[in-house]
């Protein structure tokens, strides 16, 4: 393999295939983003989420934030917002009004009535900090959401900010979030309210706006999957017929090899393997034919990132081999991971060529080839 042109695509190059081994992700770990750095559920407070990934490279975090960074917006039922997208933008409008301009590119989140704005902070750098060190962040929500629905009226505490809300068969009927001054707790009279850190240890279902967007499950993506599986039926199925007329001529020269060895009784042993090498090809072509090709295909396509175009790809029994170019490393990084999580506690992924092409019209685009092996000895 020729070395890759630029001298810095060597390092990475190191750098993938120290990440091509597969790990396995502990439970879900939930933390809170405080104004003096993150607290996890053991009290432990790190300087930042950057310092808390470093530490905890591939795991699996919720991020759960105060009214100093989220603002929270009850928007009322009898408002004609047909939708998510109308009810972002009167949203949208509502914190420009009370925030100033600024609130005009802060990233919303809906669900239900309900409208989040993230307004303290850089978005983009928790998720790159995340994606760095593998974390799966599933989830970024306000704190007042780990309230339970079945509590008619509760009051959080993030530092000196106070969120009061009101629920009604499990949906959000009122909320408002102000400073907690003695007023204030004057106000709410015996309801004692609840610390923010507190809620860490809380077991209760996921709900309420989220920043992270989850993957859809409508009807558009079931008819994309059912395409997909349809389009893979039919690789197997022209895959399965081109084996199955292998497997007839390889059968067929094995018979022709064997007359042909009767009658030489004077050098029966050099017919012997020729006629037994036959019969072990066609064999293992037979043997390839119950090799599941639409699970192999299937989990090909769900691994592939964006930016990521296939040239070839070749499936047997014990290995996966993929070529194909991309835009940049880190979409190549994105394809190793995901094949090395769906593989098994046994198998290994890795990255046999990454170099960007001499000639040709994608000179800015980098060619790559990896090889998943299953486990077992070899």
């Amino acid at each position: 393999m020729p070395p890759p042109r630029p001298s810095s695509l060597t390092g990475r190059l190191a750098g993938l295939a120290r990440r091509a081994l597969p790990w396995r992700r502990g439970p879900l770990q939930r933390l809170l983003l405080t104004a003096s750095g993150v607290l996890d559920r053991q009290g432990q407070v790190w300087p930042g989420f950057a310092d808390w990934c470093a530490a905890h490279p591939g795991a699996r975090v919720e991020l759960l934030a105060g009214p100093d960074r989220v603002h929270s917006l009850r928007v009322p039922d009898d408002l004609p917002l047909p939708d998510d997208a109308a009810l972002a933008r009167y949203a949208r409008l509502q914190f420009s009004h009370y925030f100033g301009t600024a609130a005009q590119h802060w990233p919303l989140a809906v669900d239900g009535r309900m409208a989040c704005a993230w307004a303290e902070g850089d978005l983009d750098a928790l998720k790159a900090n995340a994606q760095a060190r593998h974390v799966e962040l599933s989830s970024l929500r306000p704190t007042w959401t780990l309230v339970p629905a079945s509590e008619a009226q509760a009051a959080v505490i993030d530092g000196e900010l106070l969120t009061w809300l009101r629920q009604q068969d499990g949906r959000v009927t009122d909320l408002q979030q102000r400073p907690a001054d003695a007023d204030l707790l004057q106000e709410l009279g015996s309801q004692r309210p609840v610390d923010s850190r507190e809620l860490l240890t809380r077991h209760v279902p996921r709900r309420g706006p989220d920043f992270i967007t989850q993957p859809p499950a409508g009807r558009a993506l079931v008819r994309a999957w059912a395409a997909a599986a349809a389009a893979a039926c039919a690789l197997v199925a022209v895959q399965a017929q081109g084996q199955h007329e292998e497997a007839q001529r390889l059968a067929e020269q094995a018979a022709v090899l064997d007359r042909l060895a009767r009658p030489a009784v004077a050098a029966p042993a050099k017919a012997a393997p020729s006629n037994a090498a036959a019969r072990t090809r066609a064999w293992a072509v037979v043997r390839q034919l119950d090799t599941d090709w639409a699970t192999l295909w299937t989990e090909v396509e769900r691994a592939l990132p964006p930016g990521v175009q296939l040239l070839a790809l070749d499936l047997d029994r014990q290995t996966l081999r993929v070529e194909g170019q991309a835009s940049d490393a880190d979409a190549v990084t994105r394809l190793v991971d995901r094949l090395a999580m769906q593989a098994g506690p046994d198998a290994d992924v890795v990255l046999t060529r990454l170099q960007k092409p001499e000639t040709g019209a994608d000179l800015n685009s980098l060619r790559f080839e990896l090889v998943r092996r299953a486990g077992g000895p070899r």
